[in-house]
């Protein structure tokens, strides 16, 4: 494919962080290109979402979807996990300490990716280039990525939220 777009931003990597961030962008107003595979329905993990995460996710329209999979984080226990000789002692902390019910949910990826995917599929803002980023260069006004079907998006921010393992 020889394709060449120009974006206002572009946005790679399609899980939790990089949906958001488009979300976020194209709610903002801002034209965003997502650059990534299809979301990973099928993701065992889950991921920790604090209060203040948890807003976004409501003003993006996604909180409703996932909540009622989601299990809430009323207790954080903190260890010190050293092998020092002296360790601090565990420490034990409730929401209802700080007058809240909670501090945030643990939330299935699963759920969460595929509930953000179809707030991104169903957002006219955003185009979501199914392909990876193969490279990236700078000039001096833009970032230039080649994606893996051999076109390219010139964008004038760039957003790398793509997982390193």
């Amino acid at each position: 494919m020889d394709h060449q777009q120009t974006a206002r931003i572009l946005v790679a990597g399609s899980g939790p962080a990089g949906l958001i961030a488009a979300l976020g962008f194209a709610d903002a107003g801002f034209p965003v290109t997502l650059v990534g595979p299809e979301a990973n329905g099928q993701d065992g993990r889950t991921t920790a979402l604090m209060n203040p995460a948890l807003n976004i996710l409501e003003r993006l329209g996604v909180l409703d979807e996932v909540r009622s999979k989601a299990a809430p984080l009323k207790v954080m226990r903190i260890v010190d996990a050293t092998n020092r000789l002296i360790r601090s002692p565990v420490v034990i902390f409730r929401a209802s300490e700080i007058g809240e019910e909670q501090f945030g949910l643990n939330l299935p990826n699963s759920a969460l990716n595929l509930a953000l995917a179809g707030a991104v599929a169903a957002h006219s803002g955003i185009e979501w280039r199914k392909a990876m980023v193969a490279t990236w260069c700078l000039d001096a006004d833009r970032a230039h990525a080649i994606l893996s079907d051999g076109s390219e998006v010139a964008a004038s921010l760039a957003v790398a939220a793509v997982r390193q393992d």
